[in-house]
C-alpha cells in the first residue's frame, strides 16, 4: 500500500463507516460458541459475542480492548476469506494469525458500560502470509475508534 492511499485511509477511517457492500451481505447468526471454533480465544479475553452479518468480497471498553475487538473481528474475517465460506462447521479450525502491528489507532469517544459495539472490518491486503485491515468500533453508527491492523499467518 502506497504511503499516499494509507493516510488517506486514515483519514476516512476517522469520519466514514468503512465501505462494506450491501450486495453481497449474508445475515448470519453465530453465537460465542461458534465463534470459539475459528478464533483461539477464550474467555475473558474472547471478545466477538456475536457475528450477524459477513461479507467475503473485499463485525466502558479501554481502548486496547477496542483494538483487541477489532483484532479478534479481523481474524473471524479471515477465517470466511481464507476459507471462502460463509459457514461455521463442526469441525471448523481457528486462524493461525498473529497481530504484529497496529497503525494510526484513534479513539474519537469514550464507550461506556452497556453501549453495544459494532466493530466493523474491512480487508486492505492479504496473501497467504501477511494481512492488512481496516477496523472501525461504532456506537449508534458514531465512529468511536478506528485503526490499521497488520496480521501475519505463520
Amino acid at each position: 500500500m502506497k504511503i499516499e492511499d494509507k493516510e488517506n485511509l486514515i483519514q476516512s477511517l476517522k469520519r466514514e463507516h468503512l465501505g462494506i457492500p450491501s450486495q453481497g451481505t449474508v445475515q448470519v447468526n453465530f453465537g460465542k460458541a461458534s465463534i470459539e471454533k475459528i478464533i483461539p480465544h477464550r474467555d475473558p479475553f474472547s471478545l466477538i459475542s456475536a457475528i450477524t452479518a459477513i461479507n467475503i468480497e473485499k463485525a466502558f471498553y479501554p481502548g486496547v480492548l477496542q483494538i483487541e475487538s477489532m483484532g479478534q473481528a479481523g481474524l473471524c474475517l479471515a477465517y470466511f476469506t481464507k476459507n471462502n465460506t460463509v459457514v461455521i462447521n463442526e469441525d471448523s479450525k481457528p486462524v493461525k494469525g498473529l497481530f504484529t502491528r497496529v497503525h494510526n489507532a484513534g479513539f474519537n469517544k469514550g464507550v461506556l458500560p452497556g453501549d453495544h459495539l459494532i466493530i466493523r472490518v474491512k480487508s486492505i491486503e492479504d496473501d497467504d502470509f501477511m494481512g492488512l485491515m481496516a477496523a472501525q468500533v461504532t456506537i449508534n453508527n458514531d465512529i468511536y475508534s478506528h485503526s490499521i491492523l497488520e496480521v501475519y499467518y505463520p
